[in-house]
C-alpha cells in the first residue's frame, strides 16, 4: 500500500504584524528644540534654586552654631562668676586655607575642615566645648582653667594633632592652625570682649608666621 506525500505549497507566517513605521514626526525641529530650550532653562534654575537652599542652610547653621556657643559662653561666665573658676577662650584659625582651596578645589578644602573640627573636639575634655565659626575658623571654650600653664597644654596639643591629615590626597596635607588665646577674668568679664581678644591673638599668632599659639599680655 502505497502513501502519497502531501506537497506544502504555502507558507504562512504566524506572528503580530510588523509595526507601522511612521515616517512624520509629531513636533516639528522647531518645536522640538524649543521644547529642549525650555527643558534645558527648568533644569538649570532647578539646580541655581537647589544651590541657593543649600547655601541658606550652610549660612543658618552657621549663624545657629555662633549663636550657640556664645551662650554657652554667657552661661559659663555666669557659672565662673558663681565658683570663682576660670576657663579659656581658644580662636582657631586654618593657615594658608585659601591655598588648600584653590590647589585641592572644594571637596578637600571642605573635608579639611570637617576633619579639624574632629580633631579639635577628640584633643580636648567632654566638658569642653568647639564651635566651627567660618569653613577655616573654630572657637573653643576649655574649663576650669586655674593656670596659664593648663591651657598653653591644650593649645600645645591641638598643635600635634593638626600636623598633618592623611587620606584626603595623594600625599599627606600639611596643617597649620593659629591660635588665639584669652583667659576669663584676666582678659575680661563679658563673651565679646574674651571673643575679639582671643581672635586679636590668632592674628598675632598669624603675624609671627603663623602655626603657633599666642596670648595677650
Amino acid at each position: 500500500m502505497q502513501h502519497k506525500l502531501s506537497t506544502i505549497s504555502q507558507v504562512h507566517a504566524v506572528g503580530p504584524m510588523p509595526a507601522k513605521i511612521t515616517t512624520t514626526p509629531r513636533r516639528s525641529y522647531a518645536e522640538l528644540q524649543q521644547a529642549l530650550v525650555r527643558a534645558e532653562t527648568t533644569t538649570e534654575r532647578t539646580l541655581c534654586e537647589m544651590l541657593a537652599l543649600r547655601q541658606s542652610l550652610q549660612e543658618n547653621s552657621d549663624l545657629a552654631n555662633r549663636s550657640q556657643i556664645q551662650q554657652q559662653l554667657r552661661s559659663l561666665i555666669k557659672q565662673s562668676q558663681r565658683n570663682g573658676s576660670g576657663f579659656a577662650v581658644l580662636f582657631v584659625q586654618l593657615d594658608h586655607y585659601q591655598d588648600i582651596y584653590q590647589q585641592h578645589g572644594t571637596r578637600i578644602a571642605k573635608q579639611v575642615c570637617e576633619l579639624t573640627l574632629a580633631r579639635l573636639a577628640s584633643a580636648v575634655r567632654t566638658c569642653d566645648m568647639v564651635s566651627q565659626q567660618a569653613d577655616d575658623q573654630f572657637l573653643l571654650l576649655i574649663t576650669d582653667v586655674k593656670r596659664v600653664y593648663d591651657v598653653v597644654l591644650v593649645a600645645e596639643k591641638l598643635l600635634q594633632k593638626l600636623t598633618q591629615l592623611d587620606g584626603l590626597c595623594q600625599q599627606p596635607l600639611v596643617i597649620e592652625v593659629s591660635i588665639g588665646i584669652s583667659r576669663y577674668p584676666h582678659d575680661g568679664t563679658d563673651a565679646t570682649l574674651l571673643t575679639e581678644r582671643a581672635a586679636a591673638a590668632m592674628l598675632h599668632a598669624q603675624h609671627r608666621g603663623g602655626n603657633q599659639f599666642s596670648l595677650l599680655r
